[in-house]
């Protein structure tokens, strides 16, 4: 997860939440801190946050939870990355990258209808029979300094 490259730098882009605990699953890029630009083939990767013990607590995802909150693909299209979570694949999230003295990368995604930067993603489930079921997602993001979310109903 930790790059020992000095020019590779890591930027956090957003979190995925769920009512289960308050461990989450968080998504940074790798970048060039020269030119701002993704590094690698795969440049976003996804992790554990495990509040529930403690912040400082992060470790990669495992191939079980990279089922359910992996990335499905990552595909740079001109200057910007486009990516597809295993949890929400309908919806593609745009990675810009801009450099103006320092590095600023925005994801970005349609919430309610049009761009916003997204910051969050928080999943509903509740417990069944054959393991969790997900009721709802929250898409959650900001656009023109205002929050907005969009509730997306499951099955």
């Amino acid at each position: 997860m930790r790059t020992p490259d000095p020019d590779i730098i890591e930027i956090k882009l957003f979190y995925i939440r769920r009512n289960k605990n308050r461990n989450e699953v968080h998504y940074s890029v790798k970048v060039s801190a020269a030119s701002c630009k993704p590094v690698g083939v795969e440049p976003v990767f996804a992790y554990w946050i495990n509040y529930e013990h403690s912040p400082a607590d992060i470790e990669s995802i495992g191939p079980f939870e990279a089922l359910a909150y992996g990335i499905k693909s990552q595909t740079i299209v001109g200057k910007v990355l486009e990516i597809q979570l295993r949890a929400l694949p309908q919806r593609k999230i745009r990675i810009e990258f801009s450099h103006n003295g320092a590095c600023l990368v925005l994801p970005k995604t349609f919430i309610e209808g049009s761009d916003a930067v997204l910051k969050e993603i928080s999943v509903f489930a509740t417990e069944g029979l054959l393991g969790p079921s997900v009721k709802y997602i929250d898409i959650t993001g900001e656009r023109d300094g205002v929050v907005v979310t969009e509730r997306v109903l499951k099955n």
